[in-house]
């Protein structure tokens, strides 16, 4: 296994290649968060009648925090049929390969959460002791990105199917989640609430975003983050065990 300053420096040379014949470079990375945010919020500070002090910065966070959380679960699939020749020639583990998909990832979310903090500035958002959770909340994100992203690699490697069908289910999460829309402007009754309830992408964007905004984080985001944590990453080392030997094979 590769040292972590090697695997930083694997994961900042792929994305810094992605932008090397570019002339603004990782600018480009904020340029369409920041025009969706602008533009979304402008149109919808029209059609209905919420504030704007109030529905940008939902929309600015929940939106950066689900490019992290997307960049997991969408990458995750494709992983190691992406790094087929430093599997086949024993370069890298399979461990070392997602996480340098990880750092990469948060690389990227590094550079949009930028436009988090001048959407905060703008909005004179004080930054409060309690905003410090959402630090915390991030490092959990991070944490299940590992696991998922080493999960979902290997049973993506033997059913390529399942890349369409995280893609088809995270189109759907995105007008599920509260991101593009304000919860509080729903009725907590009937299908949204049942998505708000059951939806796992709801809970680990709250963790986040709620510290942030002055919000409390509900006894049931923390009780569903922490089941699916500890579930997904003991299932992950059962199944790390049993496949990671056939994975060679199957990329």
């Amino acid at each position: 296994m590769n040292s972590l300053s090697s695997l930083m420096y694997m994961a900042y040379f792929d994305f810094a290649v992605k932008y090397r014949k570019t002339m603004i470079g990782p600018v480009w990375v904020l340029m369409g968060p920041t025009l969706f945010i602008l533009t979304l919020g402008l149109l919808f500070g029209e059609v209905s009648n919420a504030q704007a002090e109030v529905f940008i910065p939902h929309l600015a966070i929940g939106l950066i925090v689900w490019t992290l959380v997307s960049g997991f679960v969408s990458g995750s699939t494709t992983v190691f049929q992406r790094h087929r020749a430093q599997i086949l020639q024993g370069g890298m583990t399979l461990i070392d390969i997602v996480v340098v998909d990880v750092l990469k990832i948060g690389l990227l979310f590094m550079h949009q959460v930028l436009i988090v903090v001048a959407v905060m500035i703008y909005f004179q958002i004080e930054w409060s002791v309690y905003s410090w959770v959402s630090l915390f909340g991030l490092l959990i994100l991070v944490v299940n990105g590992v696991w998922l992203t080493l999960f979902f690699g290997m049973i993506g490697s033997r059913y390529r199917d399942l890349t369409e069908v995280v893609a088809a289910v995270m189109r759907i999460a995105f007008l599920a989640t509260p991101i593009i829309w304000l919860p509080e402007e729903r009725s907590s009754d009937g299908v949204v609430g049942l998505f708000l309830s059951f939806n796992p992408f709801f809970h680990f964007l709250d963790i986040v975003r709620a510290p942030l905004l002055g919000d409390t984080i509900s006894a049931v985001s923390w009780t569903v983050v922490v089941a699916l944590s500890l579930c997904g990453a003991l299932i992950t080392v059962a199944f790390y065990r049993r496949l990671r030997y056939r994975v060679p094979l199957w990329v």
